[in-house]
């Protein structure tokens, strides 16, 4: 019941005839926060001025003032005081004996106790280091150990600190692993169907038209060998960079008629310097040379007709060119051919017969009528070599050969896939090995009559893509058959680049670093060579542990890697370094605790150091302490508690105050051994440092701070994950009670995710049963800290999926993925109170929605709606009204949408499902606008 005012001005006698405390307390469940109190300041005093009045003590009626001056209501006034003190005090303990409304750290971490629940102390971020060996070239160098310690520090940005990382495992090194290729040039030998060959040097003085010889060693021995083919050039292109030419022709290698086959071995390029004729090609024609009477009647053959030069015909032993050529040598090639329509090839019409001069001489010839100087060749070979194949008049002649260098064919295809061709020959290889590669992004381009496409944003919308666009491959190609897409091996995928009738889909980044899709015919795409000013792309790669994942052959290695690639490598950038070893965030601490007293129960020590690192580990927690205690040289164990210890177990336990800093409890010699007596006969050794802070970039950990010897850099090719601070209150709160829901098992399918959820790394979890043959499986979608990605190869990942399988059930299949980050883009008009100013309310309304609707507020699958956008900014202090006038999806086109649904993953028969999304408000697609 309120209490009743006076409504006399100058009497206050009446004021507070009830009595305002204590007040009516209601706490339904699931709030925040308790209500305690009993009462306020002013509530308390009214009621003592209610009991002032009460009929209930006469003995104070004679007291009719309520002047606050007055010695009693002074009184009364500070005793209210105390009161309002107590109720707040008393309300703020009551609060700390929840856990849900507890808001000290070390109230959650007593209470988590009592269930025997740690709250985590955080774990140490992860990555491989890649060392640089000193080598001298050609000087053979002897594979050293990279020892276990390690140490590599960050070079530390604006507003952050060095951290400084250990390796946790002894590797070999060599100085040949630094930067192994990759195979870039397969071996020339000549195909069937071939149109193109590389040549060294861009000075091979060639040009379209030309002709060339490509001729095997066993044509050299015997000469009615058909291992040769003659072809003229349709295109010759130099490739200045790498001081190469590249020549094409249009008919492929080989002949069905007459048959011939190409070279296969010792095989030869010759450049066919000039094209010329037989002697006599240009006699005058004798049919014009008059009567019988004639002097050079004698020289003509009167009994066909019409009349003709008497032996003019090729001779098989003395071939006779047109022209006097000094460089034609004993030993070079000619090719007759015959100029007859219906064979050959368009570019080299006839009959066409190779030779190989046995001798050479240079004269000059009187003959049909005609005088000239001649070179006479005596052929290796006189098949095919009669009149009627090769007449005087129509024969041509390619002479003058000259031998060029070739090259080994380069490989353009890019480099994607689990499988590796290593550019040598490496020993020392084993499985499982850690590989760190680096390399620039495969990119394409855009053919010159490419129109009309258009790269399919991620985050919605779409770009126009014009004619020569460069843009850089993401993942492998695929092929579309109707909707369908089939991925593509890289082989295959350069093999359909100019085929019209091929439709590709390929994951692109565009120039200004958008991700997209593009769909384009074979036709549309071309390979682009990469550029100085792309950057590189790193990762670490495993070698399979499967069956022979390691072949050598003579000039390579072949290896099978665990998973495929992340990246598409232009191959020619591709490096590989083998010199890698596991490192996790901290660095080695040895140092004397004390010494023993065997009279002291319960002996406690406190580690100089902190924080403690923790690392990664397949244990309930997902986390393991790299803390050794020797007591006297002999290792003692650490066990969560001591509890029902044997009396003469070594056996130690440890706790962390809410500083971080760590404690060593030993036993009382009833539960647990005590320490034997002794001076400094305590000794540690254990690891400083982890958190956040440990998860870099790439690249970041490059200063040595201790060198192994032959060791000249490191650095880390992939970021540092699975770093993660001390629990937070709340996550906490959250994860407490799990632990007592899963006892450390996995059973039921929400046990599954509950054992995710409080595992050291993973921030949410969600799980589903898909089917699995005849029984069933585990889809367990996760996120990292703060929504980070779980790289599949971190110590987070495989760590997890260890522990389930060891303390969930072996049998049942586990599928982990990452979730699905899904954003929208939101916009705002908002009526500012005319008292407030409006960029302060602005942002004000910013931060309140970019709260509510970031990572750590949302859950897997939970939608966002209209009403939810306008009831949060509309809380802000200083808002008089909101209007959503956008709300949509990254996916899905402007507008307001009443409700962005996220998926969650749905079984299904015929194949996985698809991650669980978590939609969040994105960084920069808030819009805020005032109304007037």
């Amino acid at each position: 019941m309120s209490p009743v005012r006076s409504q006399t001005p100058d009497c206050h006698c009446c004021s507070g005839i009830d009595a305002a405390t204590p007040r009516r307390l209601d706490n339904p469940p699931g709030l925040d926060a308790i209500a305690y109190r009993i009462g306020r300041h002013g509530d308390f005093l009214e009621s003592m001025r209610a009991r002032l009045s009460s009929a209930d003590y006469p003995a104070l009626a004679a007291l009719t003032t309520r002047e606050a001056s007055d010695v009693t209501l002074a009184l009364s006034d500070a005793l209210a005081s105390s009161l309002e003190v107590l109720g707040f005090y008393t309300e703020r303990i009551a609060n700390e004996h929840y856990l849900r409304t507890a808001t000290e750290r070390l109230s959650v971490l007593e209470m988590a106790r009592l269930i025997g629940y740690e709250l985590a102390p955080g774990v140490a971020a992860s990555t491989h280091l890649a060392f640089t060996l000193q080598g001298v070239p050609g000087v053979p160098v002897e594979p050293i150990e990279i020892p276990v310690g390690t140490r590599v520090q960050s070079v530390p940005g604006q507003d952050e600190q060095a951290q400084t990382f250990e390796t946790v495992t002894a590797v070999p090194a060599r100085p040949d692993w630094n930067a192994i290729p990759v195979q870039t040039v397969t071996p020339w030998r000549p195909q069937s169907g071939d149109t193109a060959l590389w040549l060294d040097g861009v000075a091979t003085q060639l040009q379209p038209g030309d002709a060339i010889l490509i001729v095997g060693a066993d044509r050299m021995d015997q000469p009615g060998s058909e291992h040769w083919d003659v072809r003229v050039l349709a295109s010759v292109e130099p490739d200045n960079a790498n001081g190469r030419t590249r020549v094409r022709w249009d008919h492929p290698l080989g002949s069905a008629f007459p048959s011939m086959s190409p070279a296969s071995v010792g095989v030869q390029v010759h450049a066919f310097r000039q094209r010329t004729a037989l002697f006599g090609h240009n006699a005058p024609d004798p049919n014009l040379m008059g009567n019988d009477d004639s002097n050079v009647a004698a020289l003509i053959d009167t009994d066909v007709d019409p009349w003709q030069w008497k032996h003019f015909a090729i001779d098989p032993d003395a071939i006779d060119l047109d022209t006097d050529n000094p460089k034609i040598t004993a030993g070079s090639w000619i090719a007759l051919v015959s100029n007859q329509a219906g064979l050959g090839s368009a570019a080299l019409p006839g009959y066409t017969e190779l030779y190989r001069a046995s001798k050479v001489m240079h004269r000059s010839r009187n003959a049909f009528g005609i005088s000239a100087k001649v070179t006479r060749i005596t052929p290796d070979t006189t098949e095919n070599l009669t009149a009627s194949r090769y007449p005087l008049r129509r024969t041509l002649v390619l002479a003058h050969s000259e031998r060029l260098a070739t090259l080994d064919t380069p490989l353009a295809h890019p480099v994607h896939g689990d499988a590796l061709t290593l550019g040598r020959r490496v020993e020392g290889l084993r499985p499982g090995q850690p590989l760190a590669l680096h390399g620039r992004r495969q990119r394409i381009a855009l053919a010159p009559r490419a129109m009309g496409l258009s790269l399919a944003l991620d985050e919605g919308g779409s770009t126009a893509l014009d004619a020569g666009d460069e843009l850089f491959l993401l993942a492998p190609a695929a092929r579309l058959f109707g909707t369908t897409p089939i991925a593509l091996a890289a082989e295959t995928f350069a093999a359909s680049l100019g085929l019209p009738h091929v439709n590709l889909r390929l994951t692109l980044l565009d120039r200004d670093g958008r991700r997209g899709t593009l769909i384009a015919k074979g036709s549309d795409i071309r390979l682009a060579a990469s550029t100085e000013d792309d950057p590189n792309v790193t990762e670490i790669a495993y070698i399979d542990t499967a069956h022979d994942p390691i072949i050598h052959d003579r000039d390579h290695s072949h290896l099978k890697l665990q998973a495929p690639l992340q990246h598409v490598y232009a191959r020619a950038t591709l490096r590989l370094n083998a010199n890698v070893a596991p490192a996790t965030h901290g660095e080695t601490v040895e140092a004397l605790l004390g010494g023993g007293d065997g009279s002291m129960p319960n002996q406690r020590f406190t580690l100089n150091q902190s924080p403690l690192t923790f690392v990664s580990a397949s244990t309930p927690s997902g986390r393991a302490s790299t803390l050794e205690v020797r007591v006297n040289d002999v290792l003692w164990s650490e066990v969560p508690t001591l509890y029902r210890a044997a009396p003469d177990a070594r056996r130690y336990e440890t706790s962390q105050d809410d500083a971080g800093h760590t404690s060593v409890r030993f036993g009382d010699g009833q539960e647990g051994a005590r320490l034997p007596s002794g001076e400094s006969n305590v000794r540690v050794r254990y690891r400083k440092g982890l958190g956040a802070a440990g998860n870099l970039d790439a690249g970041k950990l490059t200063t040595l701070l201790s060198r192994p010897l032959g060791v000249s850099e490191a650095t880390n090719p992939a970021p540092a994950t699975g770093g993660e601070d001390a629990e937070p209150l709340d996550r906490a709160r959250d994860n407490a009670p799990l632990t007592v829901l899963t006892l450390e098992r996995a059973v039921s399918i929400e046990d599954y995710a509950d054992f995710a959820r409080t595992f050291a790394g993973i921030d949410k979890a969600h799980a589903l049963w898909i089917p699995a043959g005849p029984a069933r499986g585990v889809f367990l979608t996760i996120a990292g800290g703060d929504g980070a990605v779980v790289p599949e190869a971190s110590d987070t990942f495989v760590h997890l999926s260890d522990a389930l399988a060891r303390y969930g059930d072996p049998l049942v299949p586990l599928r982990l993925i990452n979730y699905r980050d899904a954003r929208f883009r939101c916009r705002l008009a908002v009526k500012v109170q005319e008292a407030f100013e409006p960029d302060t309310v602005l942002d004000a309304v910013a931060t309140a929605l970019r709260v509510h609707f970031g990572f750590a507020r949302r859950t897997f699958g939970q939608t966002v709606s209209v009403d939810e956008v306008a009831a949060v900014a509309q809380a802000a202090r200083g808002v008089e009204a909101v209007h959503v006038t956008r709300l949509h999806r990254f996916d899905q086109a402007p507008a307001v949408v009443p409700r962005l649904v996220a998926s969650l993953p749905v079984a299904s028969l015929t194949g996985l499902p698809q991650a669980a999304e978590l939609l969040t408000l994105a960084d920069d697609s808030l819009e805020l606008e005032v109304l007037p």
